[in-house]
Formats: C-alpha cells, sequence, structure tokens
C-alpha cells in the first residue's frame, strides 16, 4: 500500500465526507431483503419470523463513522429459547469438523429461469426441519437459501458457520460488503460464540448511550474524527480496527478539544493529547467500569495497532 500524506487537505477531505444517504440505503436494502427472506422461512421454520429478530449494527456502522473500508457489520439476534437450547446441545459439532463448511452461490441467470412454483417448491424441500435438533447453524444454512430469492442477479451470497456474507453492486452499491452474524438476543442482550463452545453476552446499552453523550456534548467533530482516524489506522494496519476500541479512544478525550471549527487543528489536537496518555487507562464505552486492557470485547493488539497509527501520523510531519 503506497505511503499517504497526511496534510490537511486528507484530514478535512475525509472529514467532509457525507455518506449517511449511502449508509441509510444500504440498511433499508438488508432490512428488506432480510425481513422477506425470514417471512417466507418462517413459514416452514416456527423458530424464527419478523417479530422475534433483531437486526443491530455493530461495528463503525453503529456510530456513523463509515468510510470507504468500512463492512457492513450486522447481527441478526433471534430471540427463541429452543433454538439456543438446540444449539447448545449440539456441543457445537459445526465447530468440530475438520474442515468448516463453506458454501459460495452465485445468483446468476441460469438461477432465475426458474419459476416461482418450481422456486417455492425447491424452498420447501430444503428446509429439514426437527424441533429437537434444529440449531442456528441448520437456521443459518436455511436463511442462506431463502435470501438468494431476494438479491440481483450479480450480487453473490456465501455463508460460513453462523455467519452470512453479501456483496453485489446493484443491490449494495460498489465495493459494498456485508457481514451479518446469526446469533441470539434475549431483552438487552446478545449472545454469540466466542471460541468453539462459549456464548458472550453483550448488552448495547452503555456504548450507545456513551456515543450519544459523547455526539452531543463534543459536537459533529467526534464522528468526523471516528472517520479520520478508521482510515489513518487502516492505512497504518491495512485492517479497520475494532470499532468499539476507537470508540472508546476518543470518547475518554475531553470534549474541549472538539470544540474548534476546523477540524484539522482539531485533529493536531488530539493527536497531541494521545501522544500524552496512556491510552491504557481509559475507560470502555462497553463499560465505565473497565480500563481498554480490561474488556475483551475490544480485541486484540488494538493498542498495538493504535501506536502505530500515531507514529505514522509522527513520521508525516
Amino acid at each position: 500500500m503506497a505511503k499517504i500524506v497526511i496534510d490537511k487537505e486528507l484530514i478535512t477531505g475525509i472529514a467532509a465526507q457525507s455518506n449517511q444517504d449511502f449508509y441509510n440505503s444500504v440498511e433499508k436494502k438488508v432490512s428488506n431483503i432480510l425481513s422477506a427472506a425470514i417471512e417466507r422461512l418462517g413459514k416452514q421454520v416456527p423458530y424464527i419470523s419478523v417479530n422475534n429478530v433483531i437486526l443491530q449494527p455493530f461495528n463503525e456502522v453503529l456510530s456513523g463513522a463509515v468510510t470507504d473500508n468500512s463492512i457492513f457489520y450486522y447481527l441478526l439476534g433471534i430471540d427463541n429459547s429452543q433454538l439456543e437450547l438446540n444449539t447448545i446441545k449440539t456441543n457445537m459439532f459445526w465447530y468440530n469438523l475438520k474442515k468448516r463448511l463453506k458454501i459460495a452461490w452465485d445468483s446468476r441467470k441460469k438461477h432465475r429461469k426458474r419459476k416461482k412454483k418450481k422456486d417455492e417448491k425447491s424452498l420447501v424441500s430444503q428446509v429439514d426441519f426437527d424441533a429437537s435438533k434444529y440449531n442456528i447453524f441448520n437456521l443459518t444454512r436455511d436463511l442462506f437459501e431463502t435470501i438468494r430469492f431476494y438479491i440481483s442477479q450479480t450480487s453473490i451470497i456465501s455463508m460460513e458457520d453462523n455467519f452470512l456474507y453479501l456483496v453485489g453492486k446493484d443491490d449494495f452499491g460498489n465495493n459494498t460488503q456485508i457481514k451479518i452474524e446469526i446469533c441470539f438476543c434475549n431483552r438487552d442482550y446478545f449472545k454469540f460464540f466466542e471460541g468453539k463452545k462459549k456464548l458472550r453476552q453483550y448488552n448495547f446499552s452503555c456504548r450507545v448511550e456513551c456515543l450519544r453523550e459523547k455526539k452531543r456534548e463534543a459536537g459533529a467533530n467526534f464522528v468526523k474524527m471516528l472517520k479520520i482516524f478508521n482510515v489513518l489506522y487502516y492505512q497504518a494496519n491495512h485492517e479497520m480496527p475494532n470499532a468499539m476500541f476507537l470508540e472508546s479512544v476518543l470518547y475518554n478525550v475531553p470534549d474541549k478539544l472538539y470544540e474548534d471549527r476546523n477540524i484539522y487543528e482539531t485533529f493536531i489536537k488530539i493527536v497531541n493529547y494521545l501522544n500524552l496518555k496512556s491510552i491504557n487507562n481509559f475507560n470502555s464505552v462497553n463499560d465505565l467500569n473497565l480500563k481498554l486492557y480490561q474488556d475483551k470485547m475490544l480485541g486484540y493488539n488494538q493498542q498495538v495497532g493504535f501506536l502505530k497509527m500515531l507514529k505514522m501520523i509522527a513520521d508525516n510531519k
């Protein structure tokens, strides 16, 4: 990756990017596709319906700090205790396979030549519902098969374990990637897999409140700074940062440092502040009682990547 020049033009250019309309259109399209697929699948699988699922943005999509390298990452939470119990009882069988199931399906014209009645018959034959054994991996597979009826000919859908991946310029826009993790939810909690067997619970309430508070107190420059650091972190590490980690870092930056109307000056002030601080002592937006190093949700080696980014910025001066 070619070295970038971090100057006023770059920083103001990133901050000026307005992608809210695009973000809204992608979210609406994803929601519509899933709603149609779930409604159709629900006729065969009583464990899922539009009334017991929640589509929740998980990464920087939640804050609105989406950049060109962002993946639209959502959790699809399903509130069904029997489905959860069945999945736990399987002892994560799919994780114990020597090779994880990988399916890729390209919806070309040959798939579109089927008549509607034949399509519906094919869908019914693909669903093998056993109330005592049907688990989240079965559901992911069946949802995968159902979604293909609602995406365009040029779109691609793939599946791995309990994840679905969608890409298609006609449906979502150029270079737009959709990642959907099928998981469980119960009231305020989402439950998803950590390792082979363990289910981790996650409550969005603290994070959402922290983001709302910071946007209110620090103003629009907070989200602009999230975008700027997302881009620079990617340039320094060739991958996007953990969104919760970056949100935590910038949440702990004093509100007054965001007040400058000149976003480049704001950027310089915040970079200087962060160079003088130990971010290890910052609090996590997931739980303000936890420090960054204590919160496992923030990912591994994020601080190393962040310091690498700060060094890249310093080397550009």
